[in-house]
């Protein structure tokens, strides 16, 4: 495999590893630098005697170090990784080091799994019956808080949105503070988030009142869970903020196997935690996945995942009516990199139907995965960017906040391009793209 600085910038989780990684990424520091088929490897020089032994398992990849870092990977490992995609020849085939060698081996002894043995531990009833009774505590403690807001919104708009220009941050925050104490994060979110639409352009009242029309159909909802299919009671259940584990997915929804392609991937940062959107699509079974993780103090994903990337294994579904999110099986392996393809690409109409469709199965939508094909980024007058489909005239907007909007103006050169990218009702965010100026380019 031959790796590029693009692919090695979007393993690290933080901008101070990185720019310190990238400080490492020369020469000078390293010695006995070495590469093989499964991992690449080199001492770099510390305030110590010795150098910190640093290696990269290319499998994944999976980092190590001798360094007392608790992040990774280190500024080592970033560093070294980016000596291979900036200067490849200085890493000779050299046998590898005992160090690595018996590192390499924890770890294939690690990933093989244990034979299963077919007997089930014994049931608590006494555990059984406290954890229902402490669902259940919950669940009425969830409910009262999601009446609360209810109560809250009829107010807000029984009197009018104009009072909300003159309502203080206080006033929401409050309310949100109120959902987290009910054990309700996911509503406490949203509502900070629709705190944030104000003044954020010429029809914000109009953005506002429709998320506040979405806050209050959710409250209709959990308030009559029982009432609820299976998969609408899932996607409730989770909107309000009942984390699903990753564990749970795995031992009971069935993976869907194919080899899956790296579309994009989007990190941000919310309170203190960085977050990762990544998404997938099945070759074969043309399906978008959604694997969706959290690193806390700089900490590696917990799948590496690298932009145009393909992973051979199952996905397991988290349930609901429009299963997006996956998390990765056991088999999930590596198979390299294919910057030849996105998904199938629709017209802007095609798309607005298929949303449509989405919608009405699952009207709290945020999030759809959208590739657009045979579109032109267009500068309007105004400053804004947008898609121009020259076969039906039509155009779809682009975020204002898009770290690639402008990138794609320079590589398309006027010509046709495919975008991948998340529709969320009124504009699309691009993520990656092709064309025949630039084969691939990934996003944020």
């Amino acid at each position: 495999m031959v790796w590029t600085e693009e692919q090695v910038r979007a393993l690290v989780p933080d901008a101070g590893t990185l720019k310190r990684g990238l400080e490492l990424a020369r020469p000078a520091p390293w010695q006995n630098l070495g590469t093989t088929s499964r991992a690449v490897w080199g001492e770099c020089a510390g305030s110590g005697a010795r150098p910190y032994q640093t290696a990269v398992d290319l499998g994944e990849p999976a980092f190590k170090c001798s360094c007392p870092s608790r992040v990774f990977p280190c500024k080592h490992g970033v560093g070294l990784l980016l000596l291979l995609a900036r200067e490849p020849q200085r890493f000779g085939p050299l046998p590898e080091p005992e160090w690595l060698t018996e590192w390499l081996s924890k770890r294939q002894t690690r990933q093989t799994p244990a034979k299963a043995e077919n007997v089930a531990p014994p049931v608590d009833e006494t555990d059984n019956a406290a954890r229902q009774k402490r669902e259940s505590q919950r669940l009425e403690r969830m409910q009262l808080g999601a009446q609360e807001l209810e109560r809250w919104l009829t107010d807000i708009v029984s009197q009018g949105l104009a009072q909300l220009d003159r309502a203080p941050a206080s006033f929401w925050e409050q309310q949100a503070a109120r959902l987290v104490d009910a054990q309700l994060p996911g509503l406490a979110a949203t509502v900070r988030e629709v705190a944030g639409l104000r003044y954020t352009g010429p029809q914000w009242p109009e953005r506002l009142l429709g998320r506040l029309g979405e806050l209050y159909l959710l409250t209709q909802a959990f308030g009559r869970l029982d009432q609820l299919p299976a998969s609408r009671r899932a996607d409730v259940l989770q909107l309000v903020g009942v984390n699903v584990k990753k564990e749970d997915v795995l031992g009971r929804q069935p993976a869907v196997a194919d080899t899956w392609l790296v579309v994009g991937l989007v990190t941000t940062e919310e309170e203190r935690l960085l977050v990762r959107r990544a998404w997938l699509w099945g070759i074969s079974t043309g399906r978008y996945a959604l694997v969706l993780e959290y690193s806390f103090g700089g900490q590696a994903f917990a799948t590496p995942l690298l932009p145009f990337g393909t992973y051979r294994g199952g996905l397991a579904f988290y349930p609901g009516t429009l299963p997006l999110r996956a998390a990765a099986a056991a088999d999930w392996e590596y198979c390299g990199l294919r910057g030849d393809i996105l998904p199938p690409g629709l017209a802007p109409a095609e798309l607005l139907d298929g949303y449509a469709r989405a919608l009405g199965q699952q009207p709290w939508l945020r999030q759809w995965p959208a590739t657009v094909a045979g579109v032109v980024p267009v500068l309007l007058p105004n400053g804004d960017l947008q898609l121009l489909h020259p076969a039906s005239g039509q155009a779809l907007p682009l975020h204002p906040d898009s770290q690639l909007g402008w990138g794609l103006l320079a590589a398309s050169g006027g010509y046709p391009i495919t975008v991948f990218g998340e529709w969320d009702g009124q504009v699309l965010l691009p993520i990656s793209f092709t064309s025949a100026a630039a084969p691939v380019s990934a996003g944020i």
